[in-house]
């Protein structure tokens, strides 16, 4: 959703600057931006804590209701259970299992055969029950700084997964994105070699077609939230990266060879690749991929490296596109080949994991992926996980 809204507002931001590109009107269009921020303002005090943090805190009555105020009118049973067994699994791994010896997770939830004879109720209980040794254990372990992460004083060895969080937040922007985004309407320009009196005009055929590539973003993004779960955000990252790589040599190749056709539609080839899932899959990899007693500070040092990224691209790009004009998105285009080799080798199928699973298939220091699943899928069954094949 984070991806989608973003998407919507950039395709909002483009159709408005169109309209109130002239002068003094642009004056409205940051007003606008300062409307949003003051309806958030207002709306945020009203907000709960998330379900997740109350529960992992043994505040159990007020997660779930706190979820059932962001799912009006519907049963949270069924996701309110998933939310108390994978609490369960991060409160009760095999770094703290002593401070809860007498209460094992077998003993504190059933298997799957035996699940659904149990309520949420006992559940609850049951957790609650565990709580007043495991909470503790919880709090001293949320209270992680980055300073311990990075002399590895830790309870699971988490540099691996800290690598690919890292690796997908930091590169996102390196794909050239944001370089359409900002620059997209010049580019345009180029490509179809408006004159002054073309320009003059708005919306010229280089707006449109920027609000078009805007309205693609969106489009990819919705074919990603129907796609994760079926296909993985493994193979949806290879899909992206590849297709981002493909789509740069092809805007080369247009530009180059002065064929407008082919480098306005591998542009919008770019934008469908990149949101199916270089845009929307490195925001879950943090809560997908480290432990809760590290999300905090690993997640907020990772949304500032992206925010880094951006900033460095936006002062690049420009700088980029004089240098090499018509060969612009050649660099981008090794890059994204190059992240699609990195994806490959190194990050994990995180689809349908609990985190302990994943820190038990890959708490130790970097290590290639991309084979494990065939070896291990027997060994890993015999434990209770299910592996999921890596390899393509």
């Amino acid at each position: 959703m984070l991806q989608l809204t973003v998407e919507i507002g950039i395709f909002l931001s483009q159709l408005f600057a169109t309209i109130l590109v002239d002068v003094p009107n642009w004056r409205i269009l940051f007003g606008l931006s300062g409307a949003i921020s003051l309806i958030q303002l207002i709306w945020l005090p009203f907000m709960p804590e998330s379900p997740k943090y109350l529960v992992m805190k043994g505040r159990i009555e007020e997660g779930a209701k706190a979820l059932q105020f962001l799912r009006p009118n519907c049963n949270i049973t069924k996701e309110f259970d998933n939310l108390l067994e994978s609490c369960s699994a991060a409160n009760d791994s095999r770094h703290c299992n002593h401070a809860v010896s007498s209460t094992t997770d077998s003993e504190l939830f059933a298997d799957s055969n035996s699940e659904s004879n149990v309520s949420i109720a006992d559940k609850r209980e049951k957790l609650k029950a565990v709580s007043i040794h495991s909470v503790s254990v919880s709090n001293r372990r949320t209270s992680i700084g980055l300073l311990n992460i990075v002399k590895g004083e830790t309870p699971d060895v988490i540099w691996h997964m800290l690598f690919c969080t890292m690796f997908l937040m930091g590169f996102q922007q390196w794909t050239g994105a944001k370089g359409i985004v900002f620059y997209s309407t010049e580019i345009l320009v180029k490509v179809f070699n408006l004159s002054e009196a073309q320009l003059r005009k708005t919306p010229n055929e280089a707006q449109w077609m920027t609000i078009g590539l805007a309205a693609a973003g969106i489009a990819a993004v919705f074919a990603s939230m129907n796609l994760i779960d079926r296909l993985g955000r493994r193979r949806l990252l290879l899909i992206s990266t590849s297709g981002v790589s493909l789509s740069c040599v092809l805007v080369v190749i247009g530009r180059t060879c002065n064929v407008a056709p082919l480098a306005v539609a591998a542009m919008f080839l770019f934008k469908l690749a990149y949101g199916l899932g270089m845009a929307p899959i490195p925001w879950l990899a943090a809560s997908e991929m480290l432990p809760y007693y590290a999300l905090g500070t690993l997640s907020g040092i990772a949304s500032a490296l992206n925010w880094m990224m951006i900033f460095i691209i936006g002062l690049v790009f420009p700088l980029l596109a004089k240098a090499l004009d018509n060969y612009l998105f050649l660099p981008f285009a090794a890059l994204n080949f190059s992240a699609f080799l990195v994806v490959f080798l190194f990050v994990p199928e995180t689809k349908g994991r609990h985190i302990s699973e994943i820190l038990h298939l890959h708490g130790k220091r970097l290590h290639v992926v991309c084979s494990l699943s065939r070896w291990r899928r027997n060994k890993h069954q015999d434990h209770g996980f299910q592996e999921t094949d890596e390899s393509l």
